[in-house]
């Protein structure tokens, strides 16, 4: 018995080819693609970093339709799942008439509104209760602050 190469006669003397599908290749490039993928993705993470206060009194909420506003250390409001310091509000009133599209949208959609105020720890404590003001003024009666569970600093 012979090996054979994919090509070969077959009984009247032609030639023929070999149609099976050599998957090796195919399972290299996925192999490839999916180290890169695991290489890249943790730094591909949305928004900015914010150092979060921590507070042993939390209580876990579902954000996914929440609608996020971010105060930095600078004091900048970020607009809903911003990306970037540049894509914030200027005014307080350019957030209220936001806040009431989104009331609106959630209206339509028949969804509860909660807005999820994501406030920096070294944030100036009169920033966030403007934004925090400026939620209720919209209108928005379901509003947390985002904290990460754990022991706070002692100091005061």
């Amino acid at each position: 018995m012979g090996m054979s190469l994919g090509v070969g006669k077959s009984a009247s003397g032609r030639h023929r080819s070999n149609s099976e599908i050599n998957v090796t290749p195919m399972v290299d490039v996925m192999l490839v693609l999916l180290v890169i993928f695991m290489i890249t993705a943790p730094t591909l993470k949305e928004g900015l970093a914010v150092d979060i206060p921590r507070a042993t009194a939390t209580q876990s909420i579902n954000i996914e339709d929440a609608h996020l506003i971010t105060v930095t250390e600078e004091g900048y409001v970020l607009k809903n799942k911003a990306g970037t310091k540049e894509d914030r509000y200027r005014q307080i009133p350019e957030l209220v008439t936001d806040l009431k599209a989104y009331l609106k949208t959630c209206e339509a959609s028949k969804k509860k509104p909660t807005v999820v105020i994501v406030g920096d720890g070294a944030a100036k404590y009169e920033r966030i209760v403007q934004v925090w003001n400026a939620v209720i003024n919209a209108g928005v009666e379901q509003v947390s602050f985002q904290v990460e569970p754990g022991e706070p600093e002692k100091k005061l």
